[in-house]
């Protein structure tokens, strides 16, 4: 009995496993084509991507190839543009340098010539020391003896009187220099006294440079550095004195238009503000393309006034 329930069992348990297996095997198909039409869609896909990127290469490398041709044409042509830019800025570095080089042969002549001025300033001082030579020593008298006389008539003496040699009677170019002093070497030495430091000498050098060489080419600059000097000593009344005294002893050297504008600044010091005015309006006119007249026309805007015409203000500031 045992037997026969066990075999049904075992017949209904096959027959149950027979009909799963039959279910797994078409579930297992259809995933299988379900996979087999995923795959085949995911490379049809594919495909067409890298038909996509392979025409977006192409199109990349065109138009590079066109943005590199573009480059260089435009190179090209910047290039030919730029080649007479090039020769003329080749031009003008050509012609600046020879505008130094001249403004460097000007400069040189200018020294010479002064150095020629002052080496004939001093032969003409040696040349009036040798034609009147110092005179022989004063007395109040000289005594004559007369050739005549006896025993009962003595020789006589007679008393002539010697007129004194009269004081500052020397030529119109100032009195003789002492000996040995030049005035190359003079000047030389108060410059290089006032760039070192030592104002005070150097302004008692510039005085006596223009005791002794008032008409040489670097008097005019002796006066205007005594003003100068007397500017930075704070000392603006003698400093416009100074500054007067080369305008009117030497109008037309290098130093007119410094001194102009140093007036100015002088006179702006002390409140003469319409004196400085007119100074600065004169250093403009007949000095237009100088850097005094640009810092002179700076001052007139300063003291918010015009280059030509109007009073000048009640108050203002001058140079620092």
């Amino acid at each position: 009995m045992k037997l026969v329930r066990l075999a049904v069992l075992l017949m209904i348990c096959s027959g149950f496993c027979f009909a799963v297996n039959k279910d797994m095997l078409a579930l297992q198909r259809e995933l299988e084509d379900k996979i087999s039409a995923l795959q085949n869609d995911m490379n049809t896909k594919l495909s067409t991507m890298n038909g996509m990127l392979t025409a977006i290469q192409a199109d990349s490398r065109r138009n590079a190839e066109l943005i590199s041709g573009m480059q260089d044409s435009v190179s090209s042509g910047v290039t030919r543009s730029m080649t007479p830019v090039t020769g003329l800025t080749n031009r003008v570095d050509a012609v600046g340098e020879d505008v130094r080089s001249l403004k460097d042969a000007l400069a040189d002549i200018t020294a010479r010539m002064e150095r020629m001025d002052a080496k004939i300033t001093d032969l003409k001082n040696q040349m009036q020391i040798m034609q009147s030579p110092p005179p022989a020593p004063s007395a109040t008298g000289i005594t004559v003896t007369t050739p005549t006389g006896s025993a009962t008539n003595p020789p006589q003496s007679t008393l002539i009187p010697q007129v004194p040699t009269p004081v500052g009677s020397g030529p119109a170019t100032g009195p003789k220099p002492p000996a040995g002093m030049s005035a190359d070497r003079s000047f030389a030495e108060a410059m290089r006294d006032l760039q070192t430091g030592k104002s005070d000498l150097a302004y008692n050098e510039f005085q006596q440079y223009l005791t002794y060489f008032p008409s040489t080419e670097f008097a005019a600059k002796a006066q205007y550095y005594l003003g100068d000097i007397d500017y930075n000593r704070g000392n603006y009344t003698a400093a416009i004195r100074n500054f007067d005294l080369v305008l009117e002893r030497y109008p037309e050297n290098p130093k007119t238009a410094d001194a102009h504008l140093m007036k100015a600044y002088a006179l702006l010091k002390v409140k003469q503000n319409n004196q400085a005015v007119q100074e600065l309006r004169i250093l403009v006119a007949n000095y237009p393309h100088t850097d005094d007249a640009r810092k002179a026309i700076q001052q007139l805007r300063a003291l918010a006034v015009p280059a030509s015409g109007g009073p000048a203000p009640a108050n203002t500031a001058a140079r620092p």
